[in-house]
């Protein structure tokens, strides 16, 4: 069968969405649109959750936390999945992590480190305003947590535990877990005096303490660094070259590798497109567009993204890809829900 190769043009989300890759017809990729492509991984992200709790009863960061912060993702933006899913996942994620938060901290080695899900579902509540699976009083709970376990200098730290045990990107580092969580604390909650007093202390803090290293410039550090500018409604002048800065890392391929001299993965496409509507990029503009277009045609059949696990240096990682794999297709799910969603 001859294959015929043309530009697949769709009008989605308020946008025209430009496929620039040759369309065959014999691949399903290939006539995929980032619509249906959200729609599969939202698929392969619900299903391997069940599969996940299923077989390890475990509410990890990757099958827990993320599934929350993606089904809410969709929820928001009006993309259609069983919402008794999203029941299911709260209710699992919060048996599990909400336990500790009013507890003191562990002050072992290894285990003083800030509660991972408390981070990232703080963060979504940020980015998800209409979010419900945390309510206000929960959310304050983990503010106090996260004030406990910051460390005397103003970081917050993954360090404490062993490299094996905090792989990258999801532990990236300190500078990535202090971004994450200084953002966290923005959340607009019905603080006391005295609260609200202790939470811009931590903030303070967590500053400072930014300004006296040098930011690695990992993907991930630097979209975070962007958000934070956005959030903190810097002038046009300062986040427009920051924004200019990042769209100049994206690869060929029309994604973004993880580090500069990493291969375009669905993990770092994803943040790059989340971060970009955050910071208010238009979804038109051709860097998007292409970052889209990566992510369609990288898809595999069931819904997930191909990933490779990498680790801290010196650390060679293991063989296990079931976190990476949903870390990454979570990331490139709602990178795209963030291109062509509501």
């Amino acid at each position: 069968m001859s294959h015929r190769t043309f530009y697949l043009t769709l009008f989605i989300g308020g946008v025209f969405w430009v496929n620039p890759y040759p369309t065959s017809g014999e691949n399903p990729r290939d006539s995929r649109t980032p619509q249906q492509a959200v729609e599969k991984g939202l698929e392969f992200l619900i299903a391997d959750a069940v599969t996940w709790r299923k077989e390890r009863d475990c509410a990890t960061c990757h099958h827990g936390t993320m599934t929350v912060w993606a089904l809410n993702e969709a929820k928001a933006r009006g993309f259609p999945f069983d919402e008794s899913a999203l029941a299911e996942n709260e209710k699992w994620t919060k048996e599990r992590f909400m336990e500790r938060m009013e507890k003191p901290r562990d002050t072992r080695p290894g285990w003083r480190m800030v509660s991972t899900p408390g981070i990232y579902l703080s963060f979504m509540a940020l980015t998800v305003p209409e979010q419900k699976s945390l309510s206000p009083d929960e959310l304050k709970i983990v503010t106090d947590h996260l004030i406990r376990h910051q460390e005397e200098n103003g970081a917050w730290e993954w360090s404490s535990a062993p490299p094996k045990n905090r792989p990258p990107p999801f532990f990236e580092s300190d500078e990535v877990a202090t971004r994450l969580s200084y953002l966290a604390l923005e959340l607009d909650l019905p603080y006391s005096d005295e609260e609200r007093a202790r939470v811009n202390a931590s903030r303070e803090k967590a500053a400072a303490w930014l300004k006296t290293i040098t930011p690695e410039k990992t993907t991930q550090s630097s979209a975070l660094e962007l958000v934070m500018l956005v959030q903190a409604r810097e002038p046009d002048d300062v986040v427009q070259p920051q924004i200019e800065a990042f769209l100049a890392r994206q690869n060929d391929d029309g994604g973004w590798g993880q580090l500069d001299d990493r291969a375009s993965d669905a993990y770092a496409t994803g943040q790059a497109l989340y971060a970009m509507n955050l910071a208010g990029v238009k979804r038109d503009r051709d860097e998007i567009q292409r970052a889209a277009a990566f992510l369609v045609q990288t898809q595999n059949d069931d819904g997930s993204w191909p990933m490779v696990r990498r680790g801290h240096p010196g650390v060679t990682p293991g063989d296990f890809v079931i976190p990476i794999t949903y870390f990454g297709s979570v990331w490139g799910t709602m990178g795209l829900m963030r291109t062509v969603g509501e």
